[in-house]
């Protein structure tokens, strides 16, 4: 695997077992019937993927005008019965608002409740749903302008801005959701803080390394205080997008990477067909699928796990001293299979003294780091402190080869949902 970090440089994952990438999906329950979703989520299975799927509780109370409103919910006990079976197999089930239709309080409340009450347990994602209008903070979820600038330079920055391709200017239409304004009667902002842990925006990339273009998520905004933490994702929002985004070369290139892809879909929009009174998944899909699910150094679980872990190692610190590396874990827990990147052969030492050593191949998985302690790599290094996902190449450099390879591309974006540039 390639790495963004000199060959002297050491290198912390957030992912457990020696794994160099991970992916999982996020899907929006737009259009999914049992028929379609059994089809989908049977052969997601099969492929050892553990990815998460959002559900309606109920039936919209006005008959739905659009395809993006329609599907199961759970007032569908066959349907029931599969996503409780997805929730047996390792599936995380989330919210994508009670229904499809726009919500009050009292019915999101008791939406929530009757969730926890049929899958025992409360969700700890909820996404929103199209422009319902209890949608929380809308403007900013739609906006993008949380993300670092694609650029790390001041003058290709005052260049980029002047230019006025910042995607972060990309007005955002009106659209009357009020969940955070306790004014309005879709208001429930203080519910979505105590019942969630983690919102999706409605911000999309066109590349698969999610954590590439939002390199804090999750994060939270003093802004937005009724959510607790927001999220991110990559476009795969119908079955031709998801196709394209998932080819090989994306994919080694997430790996190279070692990234973090959390893909956005609707399983409802062209992934399956009736052909001779049967279901069929597309075939390329499941090709993709395939390629993406084939490889050993990959981490594949549902998104609050991803997200966990992620916040995890954001109290994670990189100190490189004159003659070693020092990774401190500055949170309240220990972490459990920390991976780590570095010199083959050079020398781990923890704070007990115990004394491992990398592997030839680079990498080193460390079982257990104890809450406030450190481990030392011990070898030459760079007297700068890091995160842990942190580029450190020469940042001039990293802009003009950037210029140049969009330069060299000009290939077109896909559509909206909007895309954002960033980091690279």
């Amino acid at each position: 695997m390639k790495s963004l970090l000199r060959k002297d440089r050491v290198r912390v994952l957030p992912y457990p077992d020696g794994k160099a990438f991970a992916f999982t999906i996020v899907d929006d329950t737009d259009g999914s019937t049992l028929d379609t979703v059994r089809i989908i989520y049977d052969f997601i299975f099969s492929l050892g993927l553990k990815t998460t799927k959002t559900v309606w509780v109920r039936n919209p109370k006005r008959a739905p005008q659009k395809q993006a409103d329609t599907g199961d919910t759970l007032e569908n006990e066959e349907y029931v019965s599969y996503i409780q079976l997805l929730r047996e197999r390792g599936f995380e089930i989330a919210l994508h608002n009670v229904s499809s239709g726009s919500n009050k309080r009292a019915d999101i409340v008791s939406g929530i409740a009757a969730f926890a009450r049929i899958l025992g347990h409360s969700p700890k994602i909820n996404v929103h749903h199209e422009k319902n209008l209890e949608n929380m903070y809308f403007q900013f979820a739609q906006s993008g302008r949380h993300l670092p600038g694609p650029f790390r330079t001041t003058l290709f920055r005052m260049m980029h801005r002047l230019l006025g391709r910042s995607a972060r200017q990309t007005a955002v239409s009106d659209h009357g959701c009020s969940g955070e304004d306790p004014r309005s009667e879709y208001f429930w902002g203080d519910v979505c803080r105590s019942s969630f842990k983690y919102v999706r925006t409605n911000v999309f990339f066109p590349e698969l390394n999610t954590l590439k273009f939002s390199p804090g998520m999750p994060y939270q905004l003093t802004e937005t205080p009724y959510v607790n933490y927001w999220f991110d994702s990559s476009n795969g929002q119908d079955v031709h997008h998801f196709n394209s985004i998932l080819s090989d070369r994306n994919i080694n290139k997430l790996r190279n990477e070692n990234g973090c892809c959390v893909l956005y879909t609707h399983f409802g929009k062209g992934f399956v067909e009736a052909q001779d009174g049967t279901f069929q998944l597309n075939a390329e899909t499941r090709q993709r699928l395939r390629a993406i699910a084939g490889h050993a150094d990959g981490w594949y679980a549902p998104v609050s796990a991803m997200l966990d872990r992620l916040m995890t190692f954001q109290h994670v610190t990189v100190l490189r001293l004159e003659d070693s590396t020092l990774i401190t874990n500055h949170n309240n827990s220990a972490i459990q299979s920390v991976t780590l990147q570095a010199m083959p052969y050079a020398t781990c030492l923890d704070s007990t003294g115990k004394i491992s050593m990398v592997g030839a191949g680079g990498w080193l998985v460390i079982p257990t780091l104890p809450a406030g302690a450190s481990v030392a790599i011990l070898g030459p290094a760079a007297s700068s402190p890091a995160r842990w996902n942190e580029d450190t190449r020469n940042p001039l450099v990293v802009d003009i080869s950037k210029l140049v390879r969009k330069l060299c591309e000009q290939k077109p974006q896909l559509s909206r949902p909007q895309n954002i540039e960033t980091y690279s």
